[in-house]
């Protein structure tokens, strides 16, 4: 693996992966709806999701697309030490991926919430979605081992495409 400069090396320090926008704007929505109570980067749950309800067994996963690649802003790769960019991408979606396996594995409900998806246009959106998806999970509606992502797939088709991911795997 390539080395990265040490300007680059202190940019990448400085990215927070706590206490973000969105991670924050989730937060107030939940406090606002009645919805307090959760834990934030619960060191007990694997993958220490943002924000974490344990007694629910829920895990909220607030992801940056370009750290984690979201799958719809099709974003371009950096131009330079292509080849490490390229490592260090390929092991943040592995480790996501173990990580939500390993929580549906143990009966979570994990929901993926992408930084795009709270943009303005569809930020009410995606954030009605999200407590619908809570209230949903907190009633025992979803099954035990459930992922869905939150703002863009309606939850049927991304159950389905789910099911298919983890027989692939």
């Amino acid at each position: 693996m390539s080395q990265v400069s040490e300007a680059t090396r202190h940019v990448m320090q400085a990215n927070k992966s706590k206490n973000t926008k969105p991670e924050l704007l989730v937060r107030q929505a939940l406090r606002s709806a009645g919805m307090p109570g959760y834990r934030l980067h619960w060191k007990k749950c694997a993958g220490r999701p943002d924000i974490c309800y344990p007694g629910r067994k829920i895990a909220i996963f607030v992801n940056g697309c370009f750290w984690h690649r979201c799958p719809h802003c099709n974003l371009p790769d950096p131009k330079t030490n292509i080849e490490f960019w390229q490592a260090k991408f390929a092991r943040n979606r592995a480790r996501d991926d173990r990580n939500y396996k390993s929580l549906v594995a143990d009966g979570w409900t994990v929901l993926l919430v992408w930084e795009c998806a709270l943009k303005k246009a569809r930020k009410e959106a995606t954030i009605q979605r999200l407590l619908r998806e809570i209230e949903l999970a907190t009633l025992g509606i979803h099954p035990a081992g459930y992922i869905t992502e939150v703002g863009y797939l309606p939850a049927w088709r991304h159950r389905v495409a789910w099911k298919r991911h983890r027989k692939r795997h």
